[in-house]
């Protein structure tokens, strides 16, 4: 989805480099690829992202809606920020053990 709005705004906007890389959220990618690599030796469900880092994810989508972005991809933007808007609600607090960061586990609904 950030690809694609990176591309309709390069396509159709006469903004630099740095103004279409942040109304994108392009520059969410490097701080998520980083993370997604140590995925596997945590154990994470997925790959974290914080709370504050949604606003990328919201300018892609805000402008993939003004730039006339593919609908499919458009549906799928909304569709994370929705799940995203759940997770923010859950956000849970780092520690840092042994210098790295860790993310408690999601409490086990009762039941």
């Amino acid at each position: 989805m950030i690809e694609h709005a990176r591309q309709r705004l390069e396509a159709d906007s006469d903004a630099d480099a740095q103004t279409i890389g942040n109304a994108s959220g392009a520059e969410l990618l490097p701080l998520l690829h980083a993370r997604a690599g140590a995925v596997p030796a945590s154990g994470a469900a997925g790959v974290p992202m914080l709370v504050s880092e949604i606003r990328h994810v919201e300018a892609a989508v805000i402008n993939l809606q003004s730039y006339v972005g593919h609908e499919t991809v458009l549906c799928d933007g909304h569709s994370l920020l929705e799940r995203l808007a759940v997770l923010a609600r859950e956000a849970r607090t780092g520690r840092i053990v042994d210098g790295v960061l860790r993310l408690p586990h999601p409490q086990a609904p009762c039941g």
